[in-house]
């Protein structure tokens, strides 16, 4: 299984954390990038607990399972 975990810094100093189970890994950095832009112009989150700032990491995990028996 893979995902991005994609964590925003939000105006109140706080942060949101996004997962996306599955990605398209094969797609360009600049294609990813402009999608994170999208997400920060329309900010789907619940304002009352701040509004989308700034990007502050995003990070892609690889979960290997190998069954031995």
């Amino acid at each position: 299984m893979r995902h991005y975990s994609i964590v925003f810094n939000t105006d109140t100093g706080q942060r949101r954390t996004i997962r996306i189970t599955n990605p398209n890994t094969d797609l360009p950095v600049s294609t990813i990038s402009n999608a994170i832009d999208q997400m920060l112009e329309n900010d789907v989150f619940d304002p009352t607990r701040g509004k989308l700032e700034s990007l502050n990491r995003m990070e892609k995990t690889i979960v290997e399972v190998s069954s031995i028996l």
